[in-house]
């Protein structure tokens, strides 16, 4: 029975630490916004904001391959 208790505690750890990555995404997806804004005002609507989509995404996949290398576990690095 404690090893139900403590998976309950594991999983609502992480549905929390979830929760607040969700939180933290909303308020950088905000200042992204304000930050690319000058590329899309002055272009159409649709298409600015697909090539402002593109270069979010090309520099979100660089920052996960270099996070991904800098944090893996140390047995990976070696190998």
């Amino acid at each position: 029975m404690y090893g139900v208790f403590e998976e309950i505690k594991k999983q609502t750890l992480t549905l929390m630490t979830a929760a607040l990555g969700f939180v933290a995404a909303l308020v950088w997806k905000d200042a992204i916004s304000a930050w690319l804004a000058p590329l899309y005002k002055s272009a159409e609507g649709a298409t600015s904001l697909t090539i402002a989509a593109f270069v979010v995404t090309i520099v979100v996949v660089i920052v996960t391959i270099v996070l991904a290398k800098l944090l893996a576990p140390k047995e990976a690095k070696e190998g």
